[in-house]
């Protein structure tokens, strides 16, 4: 009988290891859905609207809470910065 017990106790942690991990990725999908409901504009329809007012080669970008900063080289080899707004796709450059 004593040897059963901690044969019990692995099988239980076994059993149970998948369901704590299933359970953690049913967590995660609320919190990135927070996220994007802050922005009502896309990550690639930022980039457009950034290329569309500053032409030139897209650098970099980021996504912050409810905004988008694009980096943007231009042609004549100047790099702006440009803040595009996630709600209403408002563009403006970064000073």
């Amino acid at each position: 009988m004593m040897k059963l017990i901690p044969v019990l106790i692995c099988s239980c942690i076994l059993l149970t290891a998948p369901l704590l991990t299933i359970a953690n990725e049913k967590k995660e999908p609320p919190r990135q859905q927070a996220q994007s409901q802050n922005r009502a504009i896309s990550k690639e329809a930022a980039t457009q609207l950034a290329q569309q007012r500053y032409p030139g080669r897209v650098l970099k970008v980021n996504a912050e809470q409810r905004q988008y900063k694009v980096r943007v080289m231009q042609a004549d080899g100047r790099v702006v910065n440009v803040v595009v707004d996630g709600q209403n796709g408002r563009v403006k450059r970064e000073e």
